[in-house]
């Protein structure tokens, strides 16, 4: 159902217009209706302008980028928990698969044969073509794993994307030679893709629950952006952070009683 009304009409025919409009409805019948709009000239009224009028009933509101991008991660985070719901996982407690080497890499850094691990989530490129149901892989895999001293560790923060690190950190304290196994969640700042981070950090604390049910003991966990963040006195202060002794506070006298007169010898 089209109604016209001309742009300039005085306000006698628009009212006009719009009680014969409704009486007009009403007896051809209300329940018929399917479409109803308004136009004002005379293009509107063709089928391209029905068209028109259709894709933009069906058009979303406007959105800002920061809303759109919102939007758009909350839709794939929905997509991958239901996915995550249907894989076998490889790992106790842990939803995602992982490769037969990163497994096997994680049972020598548990048994001591090496001290770091670096962990990848493979995920599609971004430039792929595939339908969203295949946009992520969903594997954890081995990106590397080696030997390193607490002066080597910065190095392997890569700058380009996010990784996941163990690393069994050797120091003294308070005169004691300890192991303590550390865990890094790394990302380069925002520059890294909204997916990409938004996959990361949904899997952090489901990767971190399969190392404990493995045995593997976390000393102190952190999200850093660079390398720099992880030199050996932060390393260590993650550890044994420092203690803070909380200063005394300055307590006022109490006012003298005011009570009966006192002797004074």
């Amino acid at each position: 159902f089209n109604h016209t009304f001309e742009g300039g009409s005085s306000g006698i025919n628009a009212e006009y217009g719009a009680a014969t409009r409704a009486n007009l409805k009403r007896i051809f019948g209300d329940n018929r209706i399917t479409t109803e709009y308004l136009g004002t000239v005379v293009e509107e009224m063709s089928l391209q302008g029905y068209r028109n009028h259709t894709l933009s009933l069906n058009a979303g509101a406007p959105m800002t980028s920061a809303e759109k991008e919102l939007e758009e991660v909350s839709r794939n985070e929905a997509m991958m928990r239901s996915q995550m719901e249907g894989n076998s996982s490889t790992l106790p407690g842990l939803s995602l698969p992982v490769t037969q080497e990163l497994q096997s890499s994680l049972e020598k850094f548990k048994k001591g044969f090496i001290n770091y691990v670096q962990v990848k989530l493979d995920t599609a490129d971004s430039s792929s073509t595939s339908p969203p149901s295949r946009l992520y892989k969903e594997e954890l895999k081995l990106w590397d794993c080696s030997n390193i001293t607490a002066e080597e560790f910065p190095s392997k923060i890569p700058d380009d994307e996010p990784r996941y690190h163990l690393f069994n950190f050797n120091h003294t304290f308070e005169g004691e030679q300890m192991w303590s196994v550390v865990f890094i969640y790394s990302c380069p700042g925002y520059n890294v893709p909204v997916k990409q981070r938004m996959m990361y950090s949904s899997t952090k604390a489901s990767f971190l629950e399969g190392l404990v049910q493995m045995g593997i003991v976390i000393a102190a966990k952190r999200e850093v952006s660079e390398g720099e963040e992880v030199k050996e006195n932060d390393v260590f202060d993650m550890v044994h952070p420092a203690k803070h002794v909380s200063r005394q506070n300055f307590v006022k006298p109490k006012a003298p009683s005011k009570g009966g007169r006192r002797l004074i010898r």
